[in-house]
């Protein structure tokens, strides 16, 4: 019996470290890198007047943002879906995109995917722009 308060103080201390382990570790996950939250762009909708297959260019001013809401520099962006050709072009937050637009003959409405890039972990994030067909 003179041996168990040893023991249960050794258990208790060895507990006791193994809790302030777990606790920083849990502290340090809370501290993450921002993110590729939101990329918006204006205009949102584009309309286009015209028969057959037309095409439009377009200036999209560009905001990218990550998970704490600041502002991304030096994201790669890629324009695809209803584009004469695909644009893939470096931006920082703020700036102008010259795009050119095409619809194809028989085609209403469209959609330009707008996907924006940053590497360091930074992920990628994507919005779509309406493109359609007027008159």
């Amino acid at each position: 019996m003179e041996g168990v308060p040893l023991q249960l103080v050794i258990v208790v201390v060895i507990g006791v470290a193994a809790l302030g382990i777990l606790i920083g570790w849990l502290a340090m996950a809370g501290d993450t890198d921002p993110i590729l939250r939101k990329v918006s762009v204006e205009p949102e909708t584009v309309s286009m007047e015209g028969d057959g297959r037309i095409t439009k260019v377009v200036n999209f001013d560009v905001y990218i943002y990550d998970s704490e809401g600041d502002e991304v520099d030096g994201a790669v962006l890629t324009f695809s879906g209803s584009v004469d050709e695909k644009v893939v072009q470096k931006v920082d937050s703020g700036d102008s995109v010259e795009v050119t637009l095409a619809l194809a003959p028989g085609e209403d409405t469209g959609t330009v995917v707008i996907k924006a890039e940053k590497g360091g972990g930074m992920g990628s994030c994507e919005t779509t722009v309406i493109v359609l067909r007027s008159g």
